[in-house]
């Protein structure tokens, strides 16, 4: 059984072990921008974990008030869990809460190669809004994405 919960500051090994893990060292967040992300920022970490309180993936979003909206900044699962569906839940979570509190807009950056992260992006909604060349290092491009979190505007006849 797994269950969601949000991050605190003492689950910082935690977290870092299973950055490492699930990315590359060129991308993967180190310990003193997780520390930053769970002390300091605006916004929170999920975390799911396993009923031995064993971290199996985590999704990070900060609040942008200035652009009226979210950015995920990291979301990563454990290859033990994957195609389960717990990436798409803690998508659908963060979605809800930032339509509950009246954001406008969720973002984030994939990489072209991870096809199936972006095939679930664009099943939740999100669309391609530019395409970033090189972002995750040289010839490693990557798409930002974005979902509107408000009602499409109706025209009126």
């Amino acid at each position: 059984m797994l269950t969601l919960r949000a991050a605190q500051p003492d689950d910082l090994g935690a977290i870092t072990r299973l950055e490492r893990y699930c990315f590359p060292p060129e991308v993967a967040f180190g310990r003193s921008r997780w520390h930053y992300l769970l002390n300091q920022a605006r916004g929170r970490t999920l975390l799911l974990e396993d009923d031995k309180a064993q971290l199996m993936g985590y999704l990070c979003v900060l609040e942008h008030r200035g652009w009226d909206r979210l950015t995920i900044q990291t979301l990563a699962i454990r290859w033990t869990v994957r195609r389960q569906g717990w990436a798409r839940r803690l998508l659908e979570q963060v979605i809800a809460e930032g339509r509950a509190a009246g954001w406008g807009a969720i973002r984030l950056e994939v990489s072209d190669a991870n096809t199936e992260a972006g095939a679930l992006y664009h099943g939740l909604g999100f669309r391609s809004r530019l395409r970033l060349p090189d972002y995750y290092g040289p010839g490693q491009h990557a798409h930002r994405l974005v979902l509107s979190l408000r009602p499409a505007k109706r025209d009126r006849a």
